[in-house]
């Protein structure tokens, strides 16, 4: 007959095992300006030489987790470029004209507004003004690189170590 304790500790052992912290992954959005051909993203009009900034930075590329969640604070009010999360746009559309079905968040323009998404699949996706192209960039979620979390990791090894001693 199995023992209970025993069997318990190897259910906790697998959930331990297979449960990995998600982040909360947070920027601030402002509208800054860019020079044409050297830091306005790809795409963007020469015309046109505004992109957003995430926590100072222009227009990066972000790399995410599966699990993740995105979240955007606009500081400056953008009146004129909806800034948005979507699925299925190209580079350097980076969601402009995007169908409201491809938008994983609602365009926001005004400051203090806030978009965010939970990423569940891995794949490519987007950031950017819904009106304009040139202005964002891309987001690659993934599903490698979690780290198991503290607590479980102690759960595991706790199991682990009464499973070879009972």
């Amino acid at each position: 007959m199995v023992d209970l304790s025993a069997l318990v500790f190897v259910v906790l052992a697998v959930v331990s095992l297979f449960s990995v912290s998600a982040n909360v992954v947070s920027y601030t959005v402002t509208f800054v300006a860019c020079v044409p051909g050297s830091t306005c993203p790809t795409g963007n009009p020469t015309t046109f030489n505004m992109t957003f900034a995430l926590n100072g930075t222009l227009s990066p590329n972000l790399i995410l987790h599966v699990g993740d969640q995105l979240q955007f604070n606009l500081a400056t009010t953008v009146s004129i470029h909806p800034l948005t999360i979507c699925q299925n746009s190209s580079s350097p559309q980076f969601c402009q004209g995007v169908a409201i079905g491809n938008e994983l968040s609602t365009p926001i323009t005004v400051a203090g507004a806030t978009a965010s998404v939970n990423f569940t699949t891995n794949g490519t996706y987007y950031y950017g003004c819904h009106n304009h192209p040139g202005m964002g960039a891309t987001i690659s979620v993934t599903n490698i690189g979690h780290q198991v979390s503290a607590p479980y990791s102690f759960i595991a090894i706790i199991t682990l170590l009464a499973i070879t001693f009972i």
